[in-house]
């Protein structure tokens, strides 16, 4: 059945040249992400605990907590320079390598300064792989299978946090019993860590199958490489401003409000990412075949935002619950869609430096939404999440509003720019 919606890539009015990359190589990584964001997860679940066993007090645990934030932003330049030195597949195993040296470190240091280079270790590494990883699932597609594709990460990825939730807070006991330690004894947490380790390191059997192809070194003309990257720098910070602001304390909002135990929270949190993968799945199959790029972006985006004042004003769990759900979905079907934008925005070799630079913006503001967030919840109280929730409605709304406003012309030409002289494109 023919299909008149304009595509994310501007080849697609003609016959698509084959990417170096193929469709497989996509899935690959696809399926190397979703088991090690499960081992990582897992992992990352007891850090804070492993922080408290070893004696830690809270001013040392928030700066171990950043030390990852910290790492991620030292590692954005070598994710940008790196494919311009070996193929994508090499840079996540160099990502990789050094996600492993910081597990490690996490496993066998107790000095503050130890366990604070181990934590950004792992923080850089993560930055890598992931700015990597994208650019290689957009090189390896095209048209309208590319936000299909970012859309079964997505949904891969939310099964994988509700799993590493799942499986982690199940393992510390019957572990403690095998060592005859106690559930928080710190040789415990560090087995349960190590057990999420092994996982994750096997996430790279899959990418010792994906083509090692050279990045094309075409890119686009610096000023308007310039031009695209703050524009859609000051989307991701709208978004992640907002995203800050309650994102983080979902699971305080249902124990705090509802008064739910830490079981009932543990499942609403999961389920709600279970959500999230079903609008993912259900965005390729129904949204994008549909309806321009563009509008596949700020339509969920926009239709997310009354359910998300529905649960800042709901005073049943189940009802709050299922408004966050639904929201969830809608948003889960909206980031592929924009990942495709960006990337398809952007030649082969500057993708993974994009990754990275979006990464690093969505944090910076995720982080600045979650400092005033605390603040106004320690004024209001528990009706301060409905202050957060309305924070994150009006930055979504100026998202929207500026992704239109930005790029209701926009047509990609990155994959366009691949075949020409680096900063030759039109």
């Amino acid at each position: 059945m023919g299909n008149n919606r304009p595509s994310t890539s501007p080849s697609a009015g003609r016959a698509d040249a084959a990417p170096a990359l193929r469709r497989h190589d996509a899935s690959l990584y696809i399926v190397a992400s979703g088991l090690g964001g499960l081992g990582l997860g897992i992992a990352l679940f007891y850090l804070n605990f492993l922080y408290r066993a070893l004696g830690f007090d809270a001013r040392a645990i928030g700066v171990l907590g950043g030390a990852q934030a910290l790492g991620a932003l030292a590692g954005a330049l070598p994710a940008a320079l790196l494919p311009r030195r070996m193929p994508r597949r090499n840079a996540i195993f160099t990502g990789g390598c050094v996600t492993a040296l910081g597990v490690i470190g996490v496993l066998t240091q107790t000095a503050l300064p130890a366990l604070f280079i181990a934590a950004a270790l792992t923080g850089c590494g993560g930055i890598i792989v992931a700015s990597s990883g994208s650019a290689l699932v957009a090189d390896a597609t095209t048209g309208l299978d590319r936000p299909r594709m970012f859309g079964q990460q997505v949904a891969l990825g939310g099964l994988a946090s509700f799993a590493a939730i799942a499986i982690a807070g199940a393992l510390a006991a019957p572990v403690g019993v095998a060592l005859g330690r106690t559930e928080t004894d710190p040789l415990t947490i560090r087995t349960v860590i190590g057990i999420g380790g092994v996982l994750a390191i096997a996430s790279a059997v899959p990418i010792l199958f994906v083509r090692p192809a050279a990045v094309a070194v075409g890119a686009l003309d610096a000023p308007h490489r310039r031009s695209l990257l703050l524009r859609f720098v000051a989307i991701e910070m709208a978004f992640g401003f907002g995203a800050g602001s309650f994102l983080p304390f979902a699971n305080l909002f249902f124990a705090d409000r509802f008064g739910l135990p830490i079981a009932g929270v543990g499942l609403a949190i999961g389920a709600l990412s279970l959500a999230g993968s079903v609008g993912a799945i259900l965005n390729g199959r129904l949204i994008v075949p549909r309806l321009p790029p563009l509008t596949a972006i700020v339509l969920p985006v926009i239709a997310s935002l009354p359910f998300a004042l529905l649960a800042a004003v709901a005073g049943q769990p189940l009802l709050a619950w299922a408004a966050l759900a639904l929201r969830a979905a809608l948003m889960y079907g909206s980031t592929p869609n924009f990942t495709a934008l960006e990337l398809s925005s952007f030649a082969p070799v500057e993708r993974a430096g994009a990754v990275a630079v979006f990464a690093i913006s969505w944090n910076g503001a995720s982080a600045a939404g979650a400092a005033l967030s605390g603040v106004l919840r320690a004024e209001l109280g528990a009706t301060g999440y409905t202050a957060n929730l309305v924070t994150l409605v009006l930055s979504y709304l100026v998202a929207a509003t500026l992704l239109v406003l930005f790029f209701r012309a926009h047509e990609p030409r990155g994959d366009a720019a691949a075949m020409l002289p680096a900063d030759s494109a039109p």
